[in-house]
Parts: C-alpha cells; structure tokens; sequence
C-alpha cells in the first residue's frame, strides 16, 4: 500500500535500473534525481524520505537536512556511512540505515570482492599498461616492462575478513594462493590468522585492505607498516581512502618504485577534495593504478543495493 502524503527522494544513479522508478513509487510519492554536489540538494519540505546517492561528494549534515525540514529517514544503498554526519542526524531524531542493516541481502552482493580481485590481478600482470602499449602501436617491444607475476603459491594477506574479505580469501584460494589475515572482530579456522599487522604486512606478497572505516581503522596504514612490504608487494585498497596515510604512502613509494599499487578509494572523496591527493601524480606518470571508486559499480550490484534500500524504508514505515 501506497503511503499517503509523504514523498521519497532518491538521488543515486538509477536510469539503468528497471521498473526501480514504479516500485519505489508504489510504496512512497518518488522523485528520481541524481545528486553529486551539495548545490545541487534544493529546499523541500515535503521529503519524508532520502535514499541518498553513496558516490555524492558532500556530506549530509546539519546544512543539508535543513533544506528538508520534515525529512525522518536517510537510506543510504552502500556499506559506508562516511557521507553521513549521524549525529546531527541523532540530534535531529532521523533515522540512518545501510546494507549492513540488512545482511542477508548484503552478502547476494559480489561487485566489490570481485573488483577487489580484478585490481589485485593487475597489480601482478598490468593489463593497464598493456593496453597502451597496443594504443602506442607496440607489439612486445617493451616485454620486459610487461613481464608478470603468477597468483599461484603467493601469499596473500587480507586487512579484514569480513563480507569481501571472505570473497577474496575464496578467490585467492581457488588460483592456489595462500591467504592469511588480520581481523580482530574474527575467527575462522578456514584461514590462518597473522600475528599482527606487522606480521602481514613483512611476510605477504600481496596486503589487501578490506576493513571498515572506523575511528580505530582510519589512518592505520601508515608509514612503519607499508615501509614493512615485500620487495615487489603488491598493495590494494577498495575500502576507503582513509584508512591509508596518504602522506606516508607518497612517501614509500617515492622510496620504493618496486611496490605495485591499486588503490579504488582516495581520501577526502565526500569532501570532494580526493583530487588534491598526493597520489594522482604518481597515478599520472603510471607507477600506480587509482580507479574512481567503481568497485560496487555493476548493474546488478546497484539494483540489489537500491531494493534493499527500498526494503529498509518498508521496515521503517512498518515500525520495525
């Protein structure tokens, strides 16, 4: 049942989704814009409702919920919060919901874990680089450039073994890599445990950071831990950017071309300051590989997270 003098705003991309625009409306009055900036949030007292675009570059805070006086529900369809300020939203007695309010659903969802694996791939083999040697009309001119490394009997250390973690410990499994990880919030004897992150990090070919951002985990990649790599590591991060000091990762890799880094995430991305990241140069000249966050970017990964944001606002509306 419709409910009736209430109105839904949704902001994240959804032109590619299917019937998505009718079953929002059939449970709440749905208006469909995409949202990137700040300024582009206009005054509206008759939204109850926001299912939020995750990728926006802002933050919802006291300055955003005021153009939505009678807003009640904010639904985020991503694990993050980080572009939520949930205090003012505490304060303002609005109700803050994410997959994670909704496991089950969650864990249908791959995109992430396998574009964790596609830059963890590539790391070893640069396809990336590849592919411009053909664009520059070279055929194996340059293979000692392009010369790989195998997956098989390398040791993989996972930062997190949580829903993608666990994915990646899977993958890495089946291409007869050996996992390892660090999670203080787990225990799975599928996997062997490091000792520490220090452990991991001096011992493991490969560090992937799978963690949540966190008061405990922001920042925690610094300097005394990516100085630690491997000759020849490889480093991916698809979490986010601030959980690596970006500063001493610059720094490392100033010092240590050898180190093969993808990164998906960068620091300050809802602030919209992730541009002035001391990385991009290194991104530029072609030492690492940065993607724009498009780990969680399929067709099906956004549908799934967009119905289970529709469901988190049927269980609200319900009472539960």
């Amino acid at each position: 049942m419709q409910v009736i003098g209430k109105k839904c705003l949704f902001s994240a991309p959804f032109s590619f989704i299917p019937d998505i625009e009718s079953q929002y409306n059939e449970v709440m009055p749905t208006v469909f814009q995409e949202i990137w900036k700040a300024e582009e949030v206009k005054a509206d007292p008759s939204v109850y409702a926001w299912v939020m675009n995750p990728g926006q570059n802002f933050v919802i805070d006291h300055s955003i919920i005021r153009l939505m006086p009678n807003l009640s529900v904010l639904v985020t369809p991503s694990t993050g919060r980080n572009h939520i300020n949930q205090d003012d939203c505490k304060k303002l007695g609005i109700a803050v919901y994410s997959l994670l309010d909704d496991r089950e659903a969650l864990n249908k969802i791959s995109a992430s874990a396998e574009f964790s694996f596609l830059l963890l791939l590539n790391t070893l083999r640069r396809l990336d680089r590849a592919v411009v040697e053909v664009t520059a009309r070279r055929w194996r001119a340059r293979e000692d450039d392009l010369r790989g490394l195998e997956l098989q009997d390398k040791l993989v250390g996972l930062v997190g073994l949580g829903r993608i973690g666990r994915r990646l410990a899977r993958y890495c499994t089946a291409f007869d890599a050996e996992v390892v990880y660090f999670d203080p919030y787990v225990e799975d004897s599928t996997y062997q445990p490091a000792d520490s992150l220090e452990t991991l990090f001096e011992q493991c070919d490969i560090v992937c950071i799978s963690c949540t951002l966190s008061a405990q985990t922001t920042g925690m990649i610094n300097s005394d831990l990516l100085r630690r790599l491997k000759y020849g590591a490889s480093l991916i991060n698809t979490s986010r950017g601030e959980i690596i000091n970006e500063t001493d990762l610059t720094e490392v890799l100033n010092a240590r071309p050898d180190l093969r880094v993808s990164l998906d995430v960068l620091a300050g991305e809802v602030s919209g300051t992730h541009n002035a990241s001391p990385l991009i140069a290194l991104h530029d000249k072609g030492q690492i590989v940065i993607t724009p966050h498009i780990a969680g970017a399929t067709v099906e990964s956004q549908k799934k997270a967009a119905l289970t944001a529709l469901n988190l606002l049927k269980k609200h509306l319900d009472g539960n």
